[in-house]
């Protein structure tokens, strides 16, 4: 046989020896790619799974880790489950990289609910969630009304409620409605709606750039009569109109239901959970947690809010099914899809309303006035508090007194420790047996 034929047919041989191992390769792969993969994966169709490509200068044993299947995160407990919001090819595994790539999150809509109270970091406290790959079902401004039975009796499991001194609550909710109406006279705002395009009124509202915008008469008209007409944007005059010995009580308790935040306390958040009696009927199918993330100022305000919104991030990925080890490995792989959640809440935390000196009697006025948010407190606290200075609620759902008890021993005792500066902070206004609130006032200056 010519020369030229060997080498043909053994170029072809080589050729196909080359395709049979190629075919076996493939094959392997496909054999531990579904090995991967759960058994039935009829109950992931809506989530995006894609394998993560990683730079040439990682190490072997990094490349390894990054493209790990995280089947945590394909097997969670009931009440949560992964959503993408970008295609994917879905015989693939998801992995950490993946999970931010095509923004995926944790849904746990149906399992967890959490009653953001205005004016209390709970904006701070959501967008942490967010950013962090989780999802909730948010109650804003107020509660639902059609949810109650939720809580009681499922499918909600968890309640996150944000906590913030009830007074300074209060105040920070008059003031910041007080910056956001346009001033009768020497107003450089822009008005809302009247003086803002129809195409940009989502993104210019007040609320998102007070520095800019403000709401004209309008809008809110009846909150923005009694805040600047009657009580002329100064919280101490409402707040010494709510003594009970003022001639005007009665109708600045009426006044307050106007005024958007402060007319909810966080009381009558939580009044589902305020029973009739000790044998009201629980049953166990309800709330089994209740995560309680203080704001208080001894502990550092912003900065200890996040630390402790980080860690409600890590226990509801615990409390879903997902692990230490791959939450760390989810979180070494974040990338950042949304403004930081410090971006988001400068709206908030760092507006220059006209912010007026409450004086003592004022402070007196107004944690009487708010004394049930300050017995709820008590009770959230138990035998951990010693102040005394007022009786908790006698009936209340058991879940009530678990308030601090879930992460670290460290946050545990510095949401005890933050819950009992705000009452030490106004035992003194809540003591009734000190008499008035002027008498209180007068041992104040004293002292």
């Amino acid at each position: 046989m010519p020369a030229a034929a060997v080498c043909k047919l053994h170029n072809i041989a080589l050729l196909l020896f080359l395709l049979l191992l190629f075919g076996i390769k493939v094959a392997l792969q496909q054999q531990i790619k579904n090995s991967l993969l759960p058994a039935d994966q009829s109950n992931y169709n809506d989530v995006t799974f894609i394998t993560s490509t990683q730079p040439n200068n990682k190490s072997t044993a990094e490349d390894e880790k990054a493209i790990e299947c995280l089947l945590p995160l394909q097997n969670l407990s009931q009440g949560a489950f992964v959503q993408c919001r970008k295609s994917w090819p879905s015989q693939e595994c998801l992995t950490a990289s993946a999970f931010w790539e095509r923004q995926c999150y944790l849904n746990m809509t149906e399992s967890v609910r959490f009653y953001h109270l205005g004016k209390g970091g709970g904006g701070t406290i959501f967008f942490s969630l967010v950013e962090n790959g989780i999802v909730v079902r948010r109650d804003h401004p107020r509660p639902s009304t059609h949810g109650i039975e939720e809580l009681l009796s499922g499918p909600v499991t968890t309640l996150l409620i944000n906590i913030r001194d009830p007074l300074d609550r209060f105040v920070s909710a008059f003031n910041w409605r007080s910056l956001l109406f346009c001033q009768r006279d020497g107003e450089h705002r822009k008005k809302y709606p009247s003086e803002v395009d129809d195409k940009d009124r989502g993104r210019y509202q007040p609320h998102l750039r007070p520095q800019e915008f403000c709401y004209d008469k309008s809008s809110f008209q009846k909150e923005a009569t009694i805040i600047q007409r009657l009580y002329n944007d100064d919280i101490n005059k409402l707040a010494e109109s709510l003594c009970e010995e003022s001639s005007n009580f009665e109708h600045a308790v009426g006044h307050t239901k106007f005024i958007s935040h402060a007319k909810l306390s966080m009381e009558g958040w939580l009044r589902p959970l305020l029973l009739d009696t000790n044998t009201t009927s629980i049953k166990p199918q309800g709330l089994t947690k209740f995560m309680a993330i203080t704001f208080e100022q001894q502990s550092g305000h912003n900065s200890s809010l996040l630390e402790h919104a980080h860690e409600a991030v890590q226990q509801l990925y615990f409390d879903h099914g997902v692990d230490e080890e791959t939450l760390d490995i989810l979180m070494s792989r974040k990338t950042l899809r949304l403004p930081r959640v410090s971006e988001m809440m400068t709206h908030s935390s760092n507006s220059t309303a006209k912010r007026k000196v409450l004086g003592a009697v004022g402070k007196c006025c107004l944690a009487r006035f708010l004394e049930d948010d300050y017995r709820l407190i008590q009770s959230m606290l138990g035998d951990a508090n010693a102040s005394n200075v007022l009786d908790p609620f006698e009936y209340v759902h058991p879940i009530i007194r678990e308030a601090c008890e879930w992460g670290s021993p460290t946050r545990r005792q510095l949401c005890r420790a933050d819950l009992q500066s705000m009452l030490h902070r106004r035992a003194e206004f809540l003591d009734r047996s000190l008499g008035t609130c002027r008498d209180v006032a007068t041992l104040v200056d004293e002292s």
